[in-house]
């Protein structure tokens, strides 16, 4: 609550001003400023300065779209948060272990199937790699009688080229058998068993975790996870709710300046409004007369306006002494040492105004 104090509220007349024994002081209201935490753009105004306003009134609005857009994210991931923590609470149903431990089963047998056909064609690339040793020995023999022949002049030249050339290609042959046949052994074959065992190690793996259920930590983690959602979800509904500005006590709007389209900052005041709380009056009383000023005590205030009279009754005082402020009429007055005291002032009618002046008689 904000205490509206201007200068003019420190004008009194010091302990027992003449022969009627009253202090002067000038009226003071209490008021509240309402703003948004997030600010916006006003797209609704539902007073004016000079309206009276009541407890939860309207005083203006701020455009939602964005702010409602970010409530009903927040909103989502915390459902989906929620559900994926029931879901581990729950633990796994029996068809998802059933489907666990099949695809486990199959991955054991892809790779005993990996291993039944390496050795088929490991087996194959051995007969291959016999098969052209022996085509090279035979191309051997048949070019050496063919050189031998040739040297007699029994063959002819086109004889033993062709005889050369069927070397050269079982020679060839031979190398690229050996060369699929090593690759096969040593990379392909060991490489294809080596990713079956991997993949089937996983999948079997997999089933144990599913058929034990979800470990206490994961469904830690998950719980954490959820009420950090609901947290997000009721800071933006939060957010959401502030772009509705409401008053927040009965009172008269005291200063108001926006307008459809205008933008309002966070945290800055969009209106003020004087409560209809009783106004108090500070009045300043020397040490000698401090005791007629007990907290509690009874008070008479008189309006200096011709307004009335009413009952006042002593809230606080100073703990503590301080010269009569400067603006007191007489120079004996300003060198006394005073306190301070706050008298609260019965105003059901709210009769009294803001700045102006009354009389306080102890009674």
């Amino acid at each position: 609550m904000r205490v509206r104090i201007t200068a003019a509220a420190l004008v009194v007349l010091a302990a027992c001003s003449g022969q009627n024994g009253g202090y002067s002081g000038t009226v003071q209201t209490e008021s509240i400023a309402v703003g948004s935490q997030v600010g916006g753009r006003v797209v609704e105004v539902d007073v004016a300065a000079g309206s009276r306003v009541h407890r939860g009134s309207i005083v203006l609005r701020l455009d939602p779209a964005i702010l409602q857009a970010q409530y009903d994210q927040a909103e989502a991931q915390a459902r989906q948060a929620a559900d994926h923590l029931t879901e581990l609470q729950n633990g796994n149903v029996a068809s998802d272990v059933e489907r666990a431990e099949a695809q486990s089963g199959a991955a054991q047998a892809q790779y005993q199937q990996t291993v039944a056909q390496s050795a088929p064609q490991s087996a194959a690339g051995a007969a291959t790699v016999s098969d052209a040793e022996a085509g090279l020995s035979l191309a051997e023999s048949n070019v050496k009688r063919a050189r031998s022949l040739a040297a007699t002049g029994d063959v002819s030249k086109q004889v033993l080229d062709q005889a050369e050339s069927q070397y050269a290609v079982a020679q060839a042959r031979l190398s690229a058998a050996k060369s699929s046949y090593a690759a096969l052994s040593q990379a392909q074959l060991p490489g294809q068993q080596a990713t079956a065992r991997q993949n089937a190690a996983a999948q079997s793996a997999a089933a144990q975790t599913v058929a034990e259920g979800p470990r206490p930590e994961v469904i830690s983690q998950a719980r954490a996870a959820a009420d950090g959602a609901r947290a997000a979800a009721a800071r933006a509904k939060t957010q959401l709710l502030e772009a509705t500005i409401v008053s927040t006590a009965d009172g008269v709007v005291e200063s108001f300046d926006l307008h459809p389209g205008d933008l309002l900052q966070p945290n800055q005041p969009a209106a003020v409004i004087d409560t209809f709380a009783d106004p108090f009056v500070y009045v300043y009383a020397s040490q000698k007369d401090l005791a007629r000023f007990a907290n509690g005590a009874k008070m008479r205030v008189v309006s200096d306006s011709d307004i009335g009279t009413f009952d006042g009754v002593v809230e606080t005082h100073d703990r503590s002494a301080q010269f009569t402020p400067q603006n007191v009429e007489t120079a004996d007055q300003r060198a006394e040492l005073v306190y301070g005291v706050k008298v609260r002032i019965h105003d059901p009618e709210h009769k009294l105004l803001s700045g102006t002046t009354v009389t306080v008689y102890p009674q």
